[in-house]
């Protein structure tokens, strides 16, 4: 049985034996976990504003201040290419703005009140031929106490499909990262292996198994890429941080749209997570038993 202790204090000193090595394979992993992580946080912020993807927007019509919302939404809803109706009201609008827009939102807390007239939000069903949310906006638009109606179906499609790209370059991105930092972790694991390579040949003389010789070079290498994770995310949340205190100085209604909040709790633990595993991946590849082999026939 290997001794917790043991594994501690003998991956300490590898560590100690290659600290330039370590540091490089630190940063490298930091450097593939941040870039990700920063796609991701921007596009999990600009798809608060698209909303929901199992619910999409395909109209919008702006309603007359004395208009008949629930009249005018029930009169949607007969159509059978509409799913739901929902009734915007001039403060549930507010909300939002000031959600999407947190430091413009700010400036209108003191209005009593609020500067946007209410409107209905109408979701198609699944299986609408496409043009439909053109046809229904028309149609819409002749209504007594209907303002303005606008069809958002080609522009929330397409801004969908912004996010998803988004989302798929972090993805890529993250695996080619990821791919270079397992590389460094092997190179600085494999270094390290070639230094100790006496205490690994004692080792093996005096009946140590294999699980006892590796252990110290598999917790060596997850903690380099625990670290570079954690360092990766304290830099996501600095970098969060940074540009929502400018933000907050010179607010700008475009750019505040990347930075209304932080990663969820889980997503942000994802990050050191990520980078754990990666090295340990690392440490799996440049510990096979030819490889171990081959350094005590050195030593």
């Amino acid at each position: 049985m290997v001794r917790p202790r043991y594994v501690i204090a003998e991956a300490w000193s590898i560590a100690r034996s290659s600290p330039r090595q370590t540091a490089a394979a630190v940063l490298l992993i930091a450097l593939a976990v941040y870039v990700p992580g920063l796609l991701a946080l921007l596009a999990r912020n600009l798809g608060r504003v698209a909303g929901p993807q199992e619910d999409p927007i395909a109209v919008v019509v702006t309603l007359e201040p004395d208009a008949d919302a629930q009249a005018l939404a029930n009169r949607l809803s007969t159509d059978p290419r509409v799913r739901q109706v929902r009734i915007v009201g001039s403060e549930a609008a507010l909300e939002r703005f000031r959600r999407a827009y947190p430091d413009l939102g700010a400036a209108l807390a003191e209005l009593k009140e609020a500067p946007f007239p209410p409107s209905l939000e109408v979701a198609l069903k699944a299986g609408a031929a496409r043009g439909a949310a053109a046809e229904i906006a028309a149609s819409a638009g002749r209504w007594p106490g209907v303002e303005s109606v606008e069809s958002d179906e080609e522009f929330s499609r397409k801004f969908r499909d912004a996010v998803g790209l988004v989302r798929n370059a972090g993805l890529f991105l993250g695996v080619v990262l990821t791919l270079a930092a397992v590389l460094s972790v092997a190179s600085a694991v494999r270094l390290a292996l070639d230094l100790h390579r006496d205490e690994v040949g004692i080792m093996r003389l005096m009946g140590a198994t294999e699980g006892a010789i590796r252990a110290p070079f598999w917790l060596y290498a997850a903690a380099e890429g625990l670290a570079g994770g954690t360092f990766a995310l304290g830099l996501l949340y600095g970098t969060y941080r940074l540009a929502v205190h400018w933000l907050e100085r010179d607010p700008h209604p475009l750019l505040s749209v990347f930075w209304v909040g932080f990663l969820a709790p889980g997503a942000a633990l994802l990050l050191p997570a990520a980078g754990a595993a990666a090295g340990f991946l690392g440490s799996l590849l440049s510990l096979g038993r030819r490889e171990t082999r081959r350094i005590t026939r050195i030593a």
